[in-house]
């Protein structure tokens, strides 16, 4: 009986606390609102461990505030978990930002994955690693890259020297395989200054 109601306060809390997988509205570069789906970034509660903390508390005879145990955590608590560092991203102005500290400190246009079969998913996420000199591998090509920030699986931002032009309407004939393309410059840049777990949010807008 007390292991049922440990877990149906835990699910409660969950519910309060995870955003992992959640909509969020996001107020953008260009002073529009929008709301952002799917994604993997945010809080997500280890239920087991959560449990049994619960339950050794319980036993021990002990009581006060206990902060969750968290597989996976986010930038801030509360609606804006990604807090004001992070990688903003207009897959219809093909532009992007990065802020930190809430200061807007890079910007470039980009091109994003090709339509019909290629484009690149909306949502919220977090850079998984950073990497020089990678060796993007896909069905049919296999390109060396200077600066590797994957935040989706195989889905991330790079240089593409093979560019000759970003931004615009460009994607919609010589876009990527699902990554954000950027000028090298840019994205050597970009790199000098995320690091593991920057929130990326990806959207479309129709004030592009």
């Amino acid at each position: 009986e007390i292991l049922r109601c440990l877990v149906g306060s835990e699910m409660c809390i969950r519910d309060s606390h995870d955003t992992i997988f959640g909509t969020r509205k996001f107020m953008t570069s260009y002073g529009q609102e929008v709301t952002i789906e799917g994604g993997d970034y945010g809080w997500w509660m280890n239920k087991e461990e959560e449990v049994a903390g619960l339950t050794a508390m319980i036993e021990a005879g002990e009581s006060g505030d206990r902060t969750p145990v968290y597989s996976q955590e986010a930038a801030a608590y509360g609606d804006v978990d990604y807090g004001n560092s992070y990688v903003e991203i207009n897959l219809t102005a093909q532009h992007l930002f990065l802020y930190s500290n809430g200061q807007r400190i890079l910007e470039s246009d980009f091109v994003s994955g090709k339509p019909y079969g290629h484009e690149t998913p909306p949502g919220t996420y977090a850079v998984t690693y950073t990497q020089k000199y990678a060796i993007l591998r896909g069905d049919t090509y296999e390109t060396m890259v200077s600066y590797w920030m994957p935040f989706n699986e195989d889905i991330g931002l790079h240089d593409a020297t093979w560019q000759s032009s970003f931004g615009g309407n460009v994607y919609t004939y010589r876009g990527s395989h699902g990554c954000i393309n950027m000028p090298l410059d840019q994205a050597a840049s970009l790199y000098g200054m995320l690091s593991t777990g920057t929130p990326c949010l990806l959207y479309t807008s129709d004030a592009a």
